[in-house]
């Protein structure tokens, strides 16, 4: 995705992403960056996925790497990629993972009902994604 922002903002994903959906809090202590991601789900309302990275700058370029959380929960995040500026704002190339446990239902109606919020769930972060590469 390209955004149109200043080159020095390249090692401030923080200030970057700040109120673009799907980004909860953002913040950056030195080159951890720290927040979640933020999705309605069907059944469960708003979940928030927490994630760590830590940022390697690279000259004009920057990487982002997933790092382990100490005490994953249910809903957590690994977010990476590569930023780099080009003419006029910065190109991002961002993979995000998604975690999520559900309890699992012992009868085959709430074993369905998990399917089925899996594939609701799946969908709404889909598109949550995509309002954010039109931004």
């Amino acid at each position: 995705m390209h955004l149109t922002e200043s080159p020095e903002h390249l090692l401030e994903p923080e200030r970057v992403f700040a109120g673009k959906p799907p980004f909860g809090d953002l913040t950056r202590q030195d080159t951890i960056l720290q927040g979640y991601l933020v999705a309605e789900a069907p059944l469960f309302g708003e979940i928030h996925f927490p994630f760590q990275s830590r940022i390697h700058p690279q000259g004009s370029q920057a990487r982002l790497e997933a790092l382990p959380l100490p005490d994953p929960p249910a809903f957590w995040a690994e977010l990476e990629g590569r930023g780099k500026v080009v003419g006029g704002g910065i190109d991002y190339q961002l993979t995000l993972r998604i975690h999520a446990t559900l309890p699992q239902g012992e009868k085959w109606g709430g074993r369905a009902l998990g399917r089925l919020a899996e594939a609701a769930f799946e969908r709404n972060v889909e598109r949550v994604l995509e309002r954010l590469t039109k931004v």
